[in-house]
Order: C-alpha cells, then sequence, then structure tokens
C-alpha cells in the first residue's frame, strides 16, 4: 500500500523499481541460501508468476485506461456500451458472449437488452501483442503530462514488468 490522496499513474515504477531489479537479480544470478534440513547451500532462483490484483490496481500497474468507453482489456476497441441520458452513466453490454455457447443467459431478452446473445468471444491479447502496442509509448513521470498526449491509445505506458528477462 501507498499512501496518499491520489493515485501515483506512472509514477507507480518508482516504487516498483527496486523491486524489478531484486527479481531481476534473483532470476539472472540467483542467491546462495542454506537449507537446514539437508545442511547445504543451494542456489536459490525466483520470479513471479502471477500477479493477482482488483481493475483499479490493474489499470494503475499496466496503466491501461480502465476508464471510459473501451474498459474491458479483452474487446479493447469493440467494447459494447450504452450512456444512459439521465444519469450520464456508461452500462457495458454484450459481455453474455463470454458465457458458454448454448448457457441459458444467452438466449434471456427480457433481462438484458432484448436481443440474444449470439457473439463469440474475443481472442485475447498475448504478451507479444501487448508489447507490440506499448513498446513506442514514451513515459513521461511526474503529473505534468496532458491527457491528451497519448492521443486515442488504451495504453498510456509500457509496464515496468516488461523489464524482466523471462
Amino acid at each position: 500500500m501507498i499512501s496518499g490522496p491520489r493515485q501515483l499513474g506512472n509514477d507507480i515504477d518508482v516504487y516498483l523499481t527496486p523491486l524489478i531489479e531484486d527479481l531481476r537479480k534473483l532470476w539472472v544470478e540467483g542467491v546462495d541460501v542454506y537449507d537446514q534440513s539437508v545442511q547445504q547451500r543451494f542456489r536459490l532462483h525466483a520470479m513471479i508468476f502471477c500477479t493477482i490484483n482488483d481493475f483499479s490496481a490493474y489499470g494503475n500497474l499496466s496503466r491501461y485506461s480502465v476508464k471510459g468507453h473501451h474498459t474491458c482489456p479483452t474487446c479493447e476497441k469493440d467494447t459494447s456500451y450504452i450512456q444512459l441520458k439521465h444519469g450520464k452513466k456508461t452500462v457495458y453490454t454484450r459481455h453474455r458472449r463470454f458465457l458458454k455457447p448454448f448457457h441459458p443467459y444467452r438466449r434471456l431478452k427480457k433481462a438484458f437488452n432484448g436481443q440474444n446473445e449470439v457473439e463469440s468471444v474475443p481472442k485475447p491479447l498475448g504478451g507479444h501483442e501487448v508489447y507490440d502496442r506499448v513498446k513506442d509509448i514514451d513515459t513521461i513521470f511526474g503529473k505534468t503530462q496532458k491527457r491528451d498526449a497519448f492521443g486515442n491509445n488504451i495504453w498510456k505506458k509500457m509496464s515496468i514488468f516488461f523489464h524482466l528477462p523471462y
């Protein structure tokens, strides 16, 4: 937890840099440790296998835009939404397509938007595809950047986790 009234945005990398350096060392060089049960030293290597976080932390770590009309990281620009007239809220639709093809909720018209859901699940991006989208983004630290400096790109920076060797 990093305390403060505002999210760090790109500045989260300042706090994560020592962790990334330690993880890089643990992967490449390893560290000597002592195993008491066999009374021997051995070289320990370690890596991050996965992270678990909520949606806002996902946006903070990856700098993916988790607000607005294209918030689904699988659907991206194909995210289906309806802007409510009086509440000015966004309602995301067509996510029944993530259910199995013959799931009964896909046929429920009345409970949802008045239509059957017949679309298939979009293919999620792989790591190499995400890297290709973010590799040329120039990351600016500090709170001085303009909002439209990123254009229409959903990704705002390359995650610091891409600096790991695995």
